[in-house]
């Protein structure tokens, strides 16, 4: 199936991509560097600029639908061009997705905990790959626009939980249930709120959230992907924050997340420490 994402450029604080046939221009604080092919810049349908209080807007150079659908890496998403500039795809985890289709060859009845999971990618590859998931995110537009994404991805009948609350919160449930999974994936925010207003900051709670996940699998998972955008979170301090609660021998396997752009380049998307069981 032909995927109908393409990063094109980036550069200046942005960065080019076609989505669904449309091109768009988006900020990237990332993007501290001049871009490569300023002419593919030209005749952009939107562009998104983001103002100082961290929110911002799309002006439009031709009329785009509210949402539509595209696919990428063998999986449906709805694609939504939001007041905060996301549009519900994250193309940068393509390659944990691809992690996980591999480890369901060999193990596909793992039990999963995707947290701050958005809008599904991660559970939409767990589920393609024979895997049960409980997904859990504190927005309800969020989950609902995942469970869409599950419906047009045809996998809305696969074992799935759809949870709505503050991540914290409910594994502390979960630890009293004595529930246990096998498979650990989260992707923290710098800072966020729970679905009742609770705060979070990761640097206050990402190691309370990693102790409390490892009552969860018993210190034993069979693979966790810990990814995030955060200052002071680099790859090393990933595996770091992994290799010390862990108790199992495993393969790490560290790095920066990016999107291959049009000339080849990569754009910096992240950071990511991924283990799996030996």
């Amino acid at each position: 199936m032909k995927q109908s994402y393409e990063l094109l450029d980036s550069g200046d604080f942005s960065k080019l991509e076609i989505v669904g046939g449309f091109k768009l221009i988006r900020s990237s604080p990332s993007s501290a560097y001049g871009k490569e092919n300023p002419k593919l810049w030209d005749g952009a349908d939107a562009r998104y600029v983001k103002n100082d209080t961290g929110s911002g807007s799309w002006s439009f150079q031709k009329k785009i639908p509210e949402s539509f659908s595209i696919d990428f890496a063998g999986l449906q998403f709805k694609i939504k061009l939001t007041p905060f500039g996301h549009i519900g795809l994250f193309p940068e985890q393509k390659t944990n997705w691809d992690r996980i289709r591999e480890i369901g060859k060999k193990k596909s009845k793992l039990e999963v905990l995707n947290l701050f999971a958005y809008s599904g990618g991660s559970t939409l590859a767990c589920l393609d790959a024979g895997m049960s998931v409980c997904h859990v995110d504190a927005s309800k537009g969020m989950v609902d626009w995942a469970r869409e994404n599950a419906a047009l991805s045809s996998l809305a009948d696969k074992p799935v939980r759809w949870i709505v609350d503050d991540v914290l919160k409910f594994i502390q449930r979960e630890i009293k249930r004595k529930k246990r999974y096998q498979g650990l994936i989260l992707d923290p925010p710098s800072f966020g709120r729970g679905s009742k207003g609770e705060v979070w900051k990761i640097e206050d709670h990402l190691p309370e959230l990693m102790d409390a996940l490892m009552e969860l699998c018993d210190h034993s998972p069979e693979f966790v992907i810990l990814s995030c955008h955060s200052q002071g979170y680099s790859p090393l301090t990933l595996e770091r924050i992994l290799s010390s609660r862990i108790k199992t021998r495993g393969t790490y396997i560290t790095d920066e997340l990016f999107i291959q752009e049009k000339s080849g380049k990569k754009y910096p998307s992240g950071f990511c420490s991924f283990y799996s069981k030996s």
